[in-house]
């Protein structure tokens, strides 16, 4: 039986993704990761403070007494 090469096709002459793809700017979503990160960030930084300050003001306020005369 002879060998029939001309049916051979190397890899790299197959595409298997489209060639758009290729031309996508890699930078092309990176502006919505970097606002959502300021702004879960922000939102972060701001329920740490809260808490912070909550337990500051339990114990800073927890052994003040008001004297009514």
């Amino acid at each position: 039986m002879p060998d029939r090469f001309d049916e051979i096709r190397a890899e790299r002459d197959v595409r298997s993704v489209e060639p758009s793809v290729y031309n996508r700017d890699p930078h092309a979503g990176l502006w919505k990761q970097i606002a959502l990160g300021i702004v879960v960030g922000y939102l972060a930084l701001g329920v740490l403070s809260a808490v912070g300050w909550a337990v500051f003001a339990r114990f800073a306020l927890g052994s003040l007494q008001i004297a009514v005369l």
